[in-house]
């Protein structure tokens, strides 16, 4: 049967309780609220980057759609101040051939308005594509400099939780290292349960954790020797006897 001195045992509690600080202060680290907000920030900012890119990549269709239409009407007006100089000296051509000439000339410049709707348009898609990106590029570097803003604010709280946990380990280690070895590795087993791993009772069974004992196992604690490390049946941790 392992033993420790009862001294070493209820020192164990001092030693539990700081174990569930340093714990629950890894939950507060690990839960802290900066740590859910940065991760909404930056799969926010991804996907305003995935935004950008795709509106950046309309600006290159919308360069594109107006080099092609400006082209269109470059060329139609070409074609147009040719045909009109043709005209206009009439060398070569027949009555027949000017009527023709001019019926030509003004199917294109029918043509060429509607070309300079379409340049119109294209360029207008342009534009507005080029706002849309700087909208973009304005958004995603004030995202920026609020996840640096959050991102520098939770290194300070991780800092100072840090801080804390060093003390209570150091705390810990002090309260810890002389204790008798058998209490030590039984307390650690107990502990890699995940449940309870050490609990004081009073003389009146009570443990002070909401958990309570059987009368049984209340009889068998009490009547157990007092250097005895006793591991409850029921809750598979230490019990420490307490005075009254």
């Amino acid at each position: 049967m392992a033993q420790a001195p009862a001294s070493d045992q209820r020192q164990l509690l001092e030693v539990a309780e700081l174990d569930s600080q340093i714990a629950r202060l890894e939950r507060d680290n690990k839960k802290h609220p900066l740590r859910e907000e940065l991760a909404g920030m930056m799969n926010g900012a991804a996907a305003k980057g995935r935004e950008l890119q795709a509106a950046e990549e309309r600006v290159a269709q919308a360069q594109q759609e107006l080099t092609a239409a400006e082209a269109k009407s470059a060329s139609l007006q070409q074609d147009i101040e040719t045909k009109e100089g043709q005209l206009n000296s009439g060398e070569g051509l027949t009555s027949r051939d000017l009527v023709a000439l001019q019926a030509e000339i003004a199917g294109l410049r029918e043509i060429l308005v509607r070309a300079s709707d379409t340049e119109f348009e294209a360029l207008a898609f342009l534009e507005e594509s080029e706002e849309k990106v700087s909208t973009l590029r304005g958004e995603i570097s004030r995202l920026k400099d609020e996840i640096l803003a959050r991102r520098a604010e939770l290194e300070d709280v991780v800092a100072e939780i840090t801080a804390q946990q060093e003390k209570l380990k150091a705390e810990r280690e002090r309260l810890f290292t002389p204790l008798a070895e058998d209490l030590k590795t039984v307390y650690e087993r107990a502990r890699a349960t995940g449940g309870y791993a050490v609990l004081g009772m009073r003389p009146n069974g009570q443990t002070g954790a909401g958990i309570t004992l059987s009368p049984v196992e209340v009889a068998q604690i009490k009547s157990a020797p007092e250097d005895e490390i006793y591991l409850s049946e029921d809750y598979d941790c230490i019990i420490v006897r307490l005075p009254n």
